[in-house]
């Protein structure tokens, strides 16, 4: 995993990422209007952070405010994050993290604040909202024997609560 860092002069430092972000998009918006091509506002928020090689604006955003990198000494019981599960942007709940016998490999229990459906048939839906994974030190996602696979991933931790 490669660590999202933003790329942010002195002068930006003195402002609010937030208002850097915005204005960011509110320019990419005007500029595909002006070729014709209609994004809405949170479209171009969306993109400007996928430009910058976030998941969503979310992550963006907590990243700006808090660059640095999550490991797994991070994290505790109570801790609120931003990651991903399943191709799916999430932000949730640390309930549990303990160390599995393979080394390296820790077993992460979350509660999701949104349901994801894990699920990709369209004939039915499976939605989830507690979560258990097996991750590596670096919140990457692994399988039982410490190989990379899907699952949960934890990119950040978040300081705020979920309706701030």
């Amino acid at each position: 995993m490669t660590s999202n860092t933003l790329n942010i002069s002195r002068a930006d430092i003195e402002t609010d990422a937030t208002e850097q972000f915005k204005a960011q998009a509110k320019r990419l918006r005007k500029a595909l209007a002006a070729r014709n091509v209609a994004v809405s506002h949170t479209g171009s928020l969306e993109l400007l952070a996928q430009s910058h090689g976030y998941r969503d604006w979310n992550t963006a955003i907590a990243m700006a405010r808090r660059n640095i990198p999550t490991n797994v000494s991070d994290l505790g019981i109570g801790k609120r994050f931003a990651g991903s599960y399943l191709g799916h942007a999430v932000t949730g709940l640390i309930r549990s993290v303990t160390a599995t016998p393979v080394g390296g490999v820790f077993r992460v229990e979350v509660h999701l604040d949104e349901p994801v459906d894990v699920v990709a048939s369209k004939r039915f839906t499976g939605f989830r909202q507690r979560i258990g994974a097996r991750i590596n030190e670096h919140c990457e996602p692994v399988l039982t024997n410490g190989t990379p696979g899907p699952g949960l991933s934890i990119d950040l931790l978040l300081r705020e609560a979920p309706d701030t």
